[in-house]
């Protein structure tokens, strides 16, 4: 490996992202106990701009590991940075021989799903991630496994035309959402936002517009539990990621690499629970 630079690149979609700024909140105290930096690597999301960054950080040696927030990385890559000694950690996401830190997205969505089932909900939508191509986060993938499964537990019809896909996790994509879904006259007496809680407050918002009552007309579900959630009008309810808590292992997981106390070649999977939380809006 090449002379340690004591520096930790940290890559990302959207820093502005709630779920990744708190994410970051992990990250952060650990640089106030030294030795080592951070320096951030926003990407736009095209796949050739996120690999072209990767590979910058790699062949300028510009850290001694690379932590990824929900950007994938393909194999051939992963391998060129073991190969210089180089760890990488994911969190939300999977890559064959690559250390992940990520929360238990079957379960979390699981739950959810069973709950809105419980209180008597019998067309549930969803709003999920995009299926881009074979790098799709995993996250997106899981949280569909869940959500299926519960319906089909609970003997309910599987309903592919009622889960929608976006691209960004925004609130401008749930107010979207929620427009085509009344525009198809979809019928749904509930709404579980697995792509995220800003996202079910552009849901929200929308359905409030239309004059539709939260929970009483629809129930709207988030994922992620960040700050704002229990703030917002209906109170949110949502699955809970310790975020936080994310962050801080991934930091952690990296220096232990660095160290050589994780070899790089061993593949470490850090899997944290969610946890329910009920408010108001479902």
């Amino acid at each position: 490996m090449a002379e340690a630079m004591h520096t930790i690149a940290v890559v990302s979609k959207l820093f502005s992202n709630f779920f990744v700024h708190e994410v970051l909140q992990g990250i952060e105290p650990h640089l106030f106990k030294g030795p080592y930096e951070v320096n951030y690597y926003p990407t736009t999301g095209r796949i050739d701009v996120e690999k072209d960054m990767l590979k910058t950080i790699l062949y300028e040696k510009r850290a001694d590991a690379v932590i990824s927030i929900s950007v994938p990385m393909d194999e051939e890559l992963l391998q060129a940075y073991k190969n210089s000694g180089i760890p990488v950690i994911f969190i939300e996401e999977s890559c064959e021989g690559g250390h992940t830190v990520k929360v238990d997205n079957v379960k979390g969505s699981y739950i959810a799903t069973e709950y809105l089932i419980k209180k008597g909900h019998k067309k549930i939508g969803v709003l999920a991630g995009e299926f881009l191509d074979k790098r799709t986060n995993s996250m997106v993938i899981e949280r569909l496994i869940g959500y299926r499964k519960a319906i089909e537990d609970y003997g309910m019809t599987l309903n592919e035309s009622i889960i929608k896909h976006v691209a960004y996790y925004s609130f401008e994509e749930g107010r979207q959402k929620v427009r085509e879904f009344l525009s198809e006259k979809a019928g749904l007496d509930a709404v579980f936002c697995a792509a995220g809680d800003l996202c079910a407050m552009g849901v929200i918002e929308e359905l409030r517009e239309n004059h539709i009552k939260i929970p009483d007309d629809i129930s709207v579900v988030g994922y992620d539990d960040i700050m704002t959630a229990q703030y917002y009008k209906p109170a949110l309810t949502t699955v809970k990621q310790p975020l936080e808590e994310m962050g801080s292992d991934a930091f952690e997981l990296a220096v232990k690499c660095i160290s050589g106390e994780v070899k790089i070649d061993e593949h470490r999977l850090i899997i944290l629970d969610p946890k329910f939380i009920i408010r108001k809006s479902a």
